[in-house]
C-alpha cells in the first residue's frame, strides 16, 4: 500500500510538472506570434508612412542658411574696415577666397566668419558692380543620402514650374585649376534688389581647398580655419525683409516650396521657420526696392555695447546682437 500510494505521488508531481512546461510553451508561442505580429505591423507602419510621403512629397531636401550679403555706402564699409575694435572682439573679418587674408584698409569686401553662418559685407566699389543697398540670401540643400553631382536637384514640397527653375554652377580657382564649389538654383528675378539662392555643395571643394578629405560638405568645415568662438559673433538667428509684392511673393513660394513652417501670421507679415534660422517678411507698397532691414545674431558671449558704423548700427544684448540698416537705406536712397 506504501508503495502505491508513493508512485501514486510521484505521478501526480510528474503529471503537474508537464502541465506546467505545457503552459509554458503554449504561452511562449503565443508571445512569440504576438512579437512577430508587433513587428509585422510596425512594418506595415513604415511602409505605409513610406507610400504617404511619396504621395505627398514629404522628402524635401534639407535647408539651412549659408550666408547673407549686404552692400553698404563707403562711409559705412570704411568705418567697418577700419575698426580694430570690431576686428579685436566682435569676429574674424577676411578678405574671402581663395586665402582667407587679413582685411586691409582698400577692401572693397569683406567677410565676418561665423561657427555655421557668415556675413558678406561689400562697398561701392565692388567687385561685383553690386549697387549700394542690394542685398542677398543663400541657403545650402542637401538631399538624403545624395552625393554631389552636376545634375542634382532639389526635392520639393510639391512640384513647380515657376520657381527654383534656373541653375548656376560656381566654379572658384584654387592653384592651377578652377574647381566646381557648388550649384545653385534659383528664381529669375528680372530688377530686383533682393537675390535669394539654394545651393548644393561639393565636398570636393573642401578637399581641394584644405588639403584632407571630406565626405560631406559641411558649413561648419568650411568655417572653420577663420571662426573663433573666443570672439562673440557666432552666427544668424533672425532676418528681417522688407519686400515689393513681386519679391514678397517670390521668397515665400521659394520657402513654402522647400517645406519651411509658417510659425506666425499678423496679416501679411510672415514669421517663417527656414531651416537653422526664421525669417520675418513684409510686403510692401511703400519701398522701391526689397531689402533686408535688420539681422538678429547670436553671440559666445554676453556683451552690451553699440557699435555706429556710418549708416550701420550693432546692438548687443545680452547674447544677441542687433544689426540695424533703416539708416543706410534712408540715408542713400
Amino acid at each position: 500500500m506504501k508503495i502505491n500510494y508513493l508512485m501514486n505521488t510521484i505521478l501526480k508531481k510528474v503529471l503537474n510538472m508537464f502541465k506546467q512546461i505545457a503552459v509554458c510553451l503554449i504561452l511562449s508561442i503565443a508571445f512569440g506570434a504576438c512579437n512577430e505580429q508587433e513587428k509585422k505591423e510596425n512594418l506595415e507602419a513604415i511602409i505605409d508612412r513610406k507610400k504617404i510621403d511619396a504621395v505627398f512629397n514629404k522628402d524635401v531636401s534639407k535647408l539651412l542658411l549659408d550666408h547673407l550679403y549686404v552692400v553698404v555706402d563707403s562711409i559705412t564699409h570704411e568705418r567697418l574696415i577700419r575698426n580694430n575694435q570690431l576686428k579685436n572682439t566682435y569676429a574674424s573679418l577676411d578678405l574671402g577666397l581663395p586665402d582667407f587674408a587679413p582685411v586691409h584698409n582698400k577692401a572693397s569686401t569683406c567677410y565676418l566668419r561665423g561657427h555655421h553662418h557668415y556675413i558678406e559685407i561689400l562697398g561701392p566699389k565692388n567687385s561685383y558692380n553690386e549697387p549700394v543697398g542690394k542685398s542677398g540670401i543663400g541657403f545650402s540643400l542637401k538631399n538624403n543620402n545624395e552625393h554631389f553631382h552636376l545634375g542634382v536637384k532639389p526635392k520639393l514640397k510639391s512640384p513647380t514650374d515657376s520657381f527654383l527653375y534656373a541653375t548656376e554652377t560656381v566654379q572658384m580657382p584654387l592653384g592651377n585649376h578652377k574647381h566646381t564649389w557648388f550649384k545653385a538654383f534659383y528664381t529669375p528675378s528680372t530688377g530686383t534688389a533682393l537675390h535669394t539662392w539654394y545651393g548644393f555643395y561639393n565636398p570636393v571643394f573642401l578637399n581641394n581647398l584644405q588639403g584632407k578629405r571630406h565626405v560631406t560638405y559641411s558649413r561648419e568645415a568650411f568655417l572653420k580655419p577663420t571662426y573663433t568662438e573666443q570672439k562673440l559673433f557666432n552666427g544668424i538667428k533672425e532676418i528681417y525683409l522688407s519686400c515689393t509684392p513681386e519679391d514678397y511673393q517670390r521668397v515665400t513660394q521659394e520657402l513654402r516650396h522647400l517645406g519651411c513652417k509658417l510659425l506666425e501670421k499678423k496679416g501679411n507679415i510672415l514669421t517663417i521657420a527656414a531651416g537653422d534660422i526664421t525669417i520675418n517678411i513684409k510686403p510692401s507698397n511703400q519701398v522701391e526696392y526689397s531689402r533686408i532691414t535688420k539681422i538678429i545674431c547670436r553671440l559666445n558671449d554676453k556683451d552690451n555695447s553699440t557699435t555706429q558704423l556710418g549708416n550701420l548700427t550693432i546692438t548687443n544684448q545680452g547674447n544677441e546682437s542687433i544689426w540695424n540698416f533703416d539708416e543706410l537705406h534712408k540715408n542713400n536712397f
